[in-house]
């Protein structure tokens, strides 16, 4: 990305006032006194991109006065009626576009940003259509019309998404990027990537470094997720169709074998079947279908016959099916007295878990507090006294309970194998109820068919017809049970090859984890980062970094960030040998944020760095010359790299030629104020 030039119009009674600049396309030199302009024209250029909340606000307020009320010039005070910032940038394809936003307007709002695909500031074209878009409302970096999207469009950039710290996902905002692209002066020396804007994103910094590297590990963890959302889709599958399949044959007293509630690769439908309940056994739905055709042309022989029947016989089979009917009661009272009896259980054991969880927490809790107190030599954590030195017990029963008792540590492994145990129980007792819930309901459908027959009968025997109204009865009954079977046979068949294609997607996804990388980083990931690491110590040497021995900073796999000893390096360690003083500090980030760039910038493995670097004030804490030569040589050194550096230097014309003796750059500068006629 190329910044070309900005333009802040002032309008006032006296004609418009601000300034336009033009900047090179690789090192640029703001130089002004302080408090002349250097940071509003800074700030100003941050504003025209949308990324005013590296300043510490959002819209016109990060702004200063001058730009939008009223700025004192040639001894007069002059008011703003309006005022707006107009920006050229181009992307790294060659395209060239204007923005234009609104500082103070009666009718244009500061978060419309406008974009015109012509090269307004620098070739004079006239503006023509804009497009207009927002910023710092919903959908921004998302929309289309979002003022952001476009820019990562324009530059080119896929931002990824990133972990939240409340346990989601959102998008690496280009406003997160841009912190490590451009340095303000109040507080942007204060940390390696400072005033990132607070989005959520879970170590904010670390992710920013990761995407302006080129890291794989968005790719790695993008992929990660893809598949823990596939596997809990798949999940939600299987348990989709085991429910349709249980609710499909529960009402005709059937069971499903062969299918595990869980998914699971190796399922086949082969192995899977329905089965019919029968008493205290099950028979395979085909041959319990076989069966009832067999009755059927049985009853239809004996319907034949029936005229023939007796009295005495007739009477003799509604003795028998009264048999059945009372064998059928007893059994279903005995299932729902067991039902009852399981629930109960159920709940009493789903009791006793709730008491184990309560106090496994109370006693870890118990444990957490020693060992915090052991770590500050609280003299109770060691078992002591602190006003007697007695022994004391190490255990939440102190006299309640006589006799031996567990300590801390033993009483967690027990109440937890305790939980264990209980949690396995339950699971038993929920799947033994399932069990006896459906055999409830078979027989209670069992007890309607028989009470249904012997009335017909009992009307039978009463009436002395020639035809039985009970054999016709039991024969539609079974044309009625065999068709509903035959219907849940063919949906159990569908619903197997369903479960076949749930497990191969488990397998596929399955075989798609075991090839993703254990390590958040792949090996030319470290690569990467040893790179970065070499380039950080070539800076912060010639920069002339001087608190630690430079070839033992390292960077951290952890956090990215120059460590010493496996402590992050900062500008306050008093306490251990990382000591660094300020200046040093700051030596630290410009060598972290030129390493960045440059780390990015190889032509084998490119990084998504847009090749921008803006620094307000670099040299903070009285750096010395020397320092400040070196960064602005490496600066104008680096071919793909865009550097607008302000500086008062100062204000010693001495230190300025030293500070850019034999470099080459573009030089903006001004006597007195920023803004004047223009």
């Amino acid at each position: 990305m190329i910044v070309r030039g900005v333009k802040l119009r002032a309008t006032t009674a006296e004609g418009d006032y601000g300034f336009n600049v033009r900047f090179a396309r690789n090192l640029t030199i703001v130089r002004a006194k302080n408090s002349s302009g250097k940071s509003t024209l800074f700030n100003s250029l941050l504003y025209g991109l949308g990324m005013e909340e590296l300043v510490g606000g959002r819209n016109e307020k990060v702004l200063p006065y001058a730009v939008k009320e009223h700025f004192e010039y040639d001894g007069r005070r002059i008011l703003v009626t309006a005022s707006e910032v107009l920006l050229e940038i181009e992307s790294r394809s060659g395209e060239v576009v204007t923005l234009r936003r609104a500082i103070r307007d009666s009718v244009r709002n500061p978060k419309l940003i406008e974009v015109f695909g012509v090269a307004h500031l620098t070739q004079g074209a006239e503006l023509g259509e804009a497009r207009p878009t927002y910023v710092h409302d919903g959908g921004g970096a998302k929309h289309p019309e979002g003022f952001h999207r476009f820019l990562e469009s324009f530059l080119g950039l896929s931002l990824p998404q990133v972990p939240t710290t409340n346990g989601g996902e959102t998008k690496l905002y280009l406003q997160t990027v841009f912190a490590a692209m451009a340095v303000e002066q109040k507080r942007g020396w204060t940390d390696y990537i400072a005033n990132i804007p607070f989005y959520g994103i879970r170590d904010a910094r670390t992710r920013v470094v990761e995407f302006l590297l080129g890291l794989g590990v968005f790719e790695t963890n993008a992929l990660r997720n893809r598949l823990n959302a596939e596997s809990v889709e798949i999940d939600a599958d299987w348990r989709k169709v085991y429910d349709e399949l249980r609710r499909e044959a529960a009402p005709l007293g059937a069971v499903i074998d062969g299918v595990p509630v869980s998914p699971t690769a190796l399922f086949e439908d082969t192995a899977a079947s329905v089965k019919r309940l029968a008493g205290n056994s099950s028979v395979a739905l085909p041959e319990h279908i076989m069966q009832l055709r067999a009755e059927y042309i049985a009853l239809q022989k004996q319907a034949e016959q029936y005229h023939k029947t007796s009295g005495s016989e007739a009477m003799h089979e509604v003795a028998l099916a009264m048999d059945e009917l009372q064998e059928f009661s007893v059994l279903h009272e005995r299932a729902t007295a067991h039902r009852a009896e399981q629930r109960v259980s159920l709940r009493d054991y789903e009791h006793l878990l709730a008491e184990a969880n309560e106090d496994l927490e109370r006693n870890k809790t118990a444990a957490k507090l020693r060992d915090l107190g052991a770590k500050h030599d609280v003299a109770t954590a060691a078992g002591r006294c602190p006003t007697c030195n007695q022994p004391v017990d190490d255990t939440l029963l102190a006299g309640a309970v006589t006799g031996p008792q567990m300590d801390l540590a033993t009483n967690i492994a027990y109440l937890d194998s305790q939980r264990r145990m209980l949690l396995r129980q339950i699971a038993g007792l929920r799947s033994g109820l399932q069990a006896t819930e459906l055999r409830v309901v078979e027989l209670a459908a069992r007890i309607a068919h028989k009470r249904d027959l012997l009335t017909a009968m009992r009307g039978d025997v009463t009436s002395g017809a020639s035809e039985s109204k009970a054999i016709v009865r039991r024969q539609v009954q079974i044309e009625v049970e065999v068709e509903a079977l035959e219907r849940l046979q063919s949906k159990a068949t569908a619903l197997f090859a369903r479960l076949v294609q749930i497990a191969k997607r488990l397998s596929a996804n399955q075989s798609a984890r075991r090839s993703v990388p254990k390590e958040a980083y792949t090996a030319a990931d470290f690569d990467r980062i040893n790179r970065f690491q070499m380039q950080f110590r070539a800076n912060a040497g010639s920069f002339g970094y001087e608190s630690a021995p430079i070839r033992e900073v390292e960077i951290g796999k952890d956090t990215l960030v120059p460590c010493l000893a496996q402590i992050e390096l900062r500008e306050i360690r008093t306490d251990i040998k990382s000591d660094s003083s300020a200046s040093d500090f700051v030596r630290l980030i410009w060598s972290y944020l030129l390493a960045l760039h440059q780390t990015s910038s190889v032509p084998s493995s490119p990084g998504n760095h847009p090749g921008l670097l803006m620094f307000d004030e670099p040299g903070q804490h009285s750096m010395a010359v020397d320092s400040q030569h070196a960064l602005l040589k490496q600066l104008a050194s680096e071919s793909n790299l865009q550097s607008i550096v302000a500086a008062s230097f100062d204000e010693a014309e001495e230190v300025f030629r030293q500070a850019t003796d034999g470099i080459q750059y573009n030089l903006i500068e001004w006597s007195d104020k920023l803004l004047r006629p223009l």
